[in-house]
């Protein structure tokens, strides 16, 4: 698989994980009485949201508005999803692979 598929499929995957995983982690928070309604939902889902419209933004046109919402969003779930350990190094890779990928690559 070359590098821009890679990236892409990761970035998007992440993404998913993300908004997934905020979903579920604000149901827990709403359902429960520890709180963290907004933290949950501001960083995990924030974030996958971010990447998204990373990906959506069309890469001739502001090369760099995208690499940025991806490489924000990737870090703001880094934040809730620290203590997994595999998630954040996947998240590291994402930011790597978007910042090493020419202006020019089509997605």
């Amino acid at each position: 698989m070359d590098r821009p598929r890679l990236a892409f499929w990761l970035t998007f995957g992440l993404a998913l994980l993300y908004i997934a995983a905020g979903i579920a982690e604000s149901v827990r928070a709403v359902s429960g009485d520890d709180g963290g309604l907004w933290f949950w939902f501001g960083t995990l889902v924030g974030g996958g949201v971010l990447m998204l419209a990373g990906l959506a933004v069309p890469s001739r046109r502001h090369p760099n508005v995208g690499r940025g919402l991806i490489c924000v969003g990737s870090m703001m779930g880094v934040v809730a999803t620290s203590w997994t350990v595999v998630v954040p190094l996947i998240a590291v890779t994402v930011v790597i692979l978007t910042l090493h990928r020419p202006a020019s690559d089509e997605r």
